[in-house]
């Protein structure tokens, strides 16, 4: 009688077969007792993309990657060669020194590697919160004016004259010959963003 696992009696429930599918058990079942008795069961594996599952993998690059460019990027935690591919980058610029290495993460779609990712961090930075229009000076002229008078007399006895002298004191004023609207900062405020990280 057919048990469970724990012993108790389990129920049976018979069970149909077609013809085609009986045929395909009992080709197996064949092929089987006439195989190698000692051989090891049958095993299986990921079903996963043939000849290559792994299509994500974390690497290293140095310097900056400009969008379209492509770059030799090293895969982390894997010493063994070849341990370095081709990938391009279709959808940020990254900035970076010379020689300054930067984790990443890549992808491959069909035979090629592609960027999907690089560190971020956070900063800081103010921020406008509301604005205001007025008017500004946009051009000026500078003129000079008078702003005192000073007079002088010389008496001369021998002939009975007299001589009158002038000094004018003048100052440079300057007068708006054109304005221009223009928007100011009314407020503002202090909030965190993210960034690539540098």
């Amino acid at each position: 009688m057919a048990q469970k696992p724990d012993g108790r009696p389990a129920r049976t429930e018979r069970v149909t077969f077609t013809k085609p599918a009986a045929e395909r058990i009992a080709k197996v079942v064949r092929a089987v007792e006439g195989g190698d008795r000692d051989a090891g069961p049958l095993t299986f594996g990921n079903r996963g993309v043939a000849g290559n599952p792994k299509t994500f993998r974390v690497c290293t690059f140095t310097g900056a990657w400009s969008i379209n460019d492509t770059k030799t990027v090293t895969f982390k935690n894997q010493t063994a060669t070849p341990n370095t591919v081709a990938a391009v980058n279709l959808f940020f610029p990254f900035s970076a020194a010379t020689g300054a290495t930067t984790d990443c993460a890549i992808a491959k779609d069909g035979t090629a590697w592609y960027l999907i990712d690089v560190p971020f961090e956070t900063a800081t930075a103010v921020f406008v919160g509301a604005t205001t229009t007025g008017i500004v000076v946009s051009s000026t002229q500078s003129t000079s004016r008078v702003t005192d008078v000073t007079l002088s007399a010389t008496l001369n006895t021998s002939n009975c004259t007299i001589s009158i002298g002038k000094t004018l004191v003048t100052a440079s004023t300057i007068f708006v010959t054109g304005t221009a609207t223009s928007v100011f900062v009314q407020s503002t405020f202090t909030a965190t963003f993210l960034r690539f990280k540098v």
